[in-house]
């Protein structure tokens, strides 16, 4: 055998490890229940790099003995971008009036609370705290990013609203592509970062 024969060999043997030390790696990741946010976490934080934007997380409210709190924000000249992430190998069905929503895989079938509802009521608790801080007119758009080992999450919704915040991550960069997440609509990133950071505890 030529010494280049053993040479391609041995780097072929090499890049094919190192793919499955990636996929198995990714794997761990996802079984631990950590991978959808570090996913999410890594699209926010290039972004946020790229456009001088803060990015928060696990922001944390109380407001009248009730709690919530947001995986990430990003705080932009723009507004602010609520974002929740899901992770799951399997399918996902959801009702957006109904208060659950159903997950099937090979292994199980859970049935968990509806996320956009739950978004809701985050946004709902933040305009509340704003306004008592006399904070108005702050944009605030929302995402609900579903991380999947396949390339495509098979989602099947219904009664979905015109703007859909439910998305996989494709989808969630391509929302990021937005021109209107270029504008300036003279927010105050530092001051408002300020707020958010003290929300828990009002």
């Amino acid at each position: 055998m030529s010494s280049n024969l053993i040479i391609t060999c041995i780097l072929v043997a090499l890049v094919a490890a190192v793919v499955v030390a990636w996929y198995l790696g990714k794997s761990v990741r996802f079984s631990k229940g950590n991978y959808g946010k570090k996913t999410v976490k890594s699209v926010l934080r290039r972004y946020a790099a790229t456009h001088n934007f803060k990015l928060l997380e696990n922001v944390e409210m109380e407001l009248d003995g009730s709690s919530q709190t947001i995986d990430f924000i990003l705080v932009g000249f723009f507004g602010l971008i609520f974002v929740s992430a899901l992770q799951g190998k399997g399918d996902f069905y959801g009702d957006f009036k109904e208060e659950k929503w159903t997950f099937v895989d090979e292994e199980q079938r859970i049935r968990f609370n509806n996320p956009v509802i739950e978004m809701d009521k985050k946004l709902e608790m933040f305009r509340c705290i704003i306004a008592q801080k006399k904070v108005y007119n702050l944009k605030v758009d929302t995402a609900i990013v579903v991380v999947s080992t396949k390339t495509d999450v098979p989602m099947y919704l219904s009664n979905v609203r015109e703007n859909n915040p439910v998305m996989n991550v494709e989808q969630f960069r391509k929302m990021l592509g937005n021109e209107k997440y270029e504008r300036d609509n003279n927010v105050d990133v530092d001051t408002v970062c300020k707020v958010l950071r003290e929300l828990k505890g009002n």
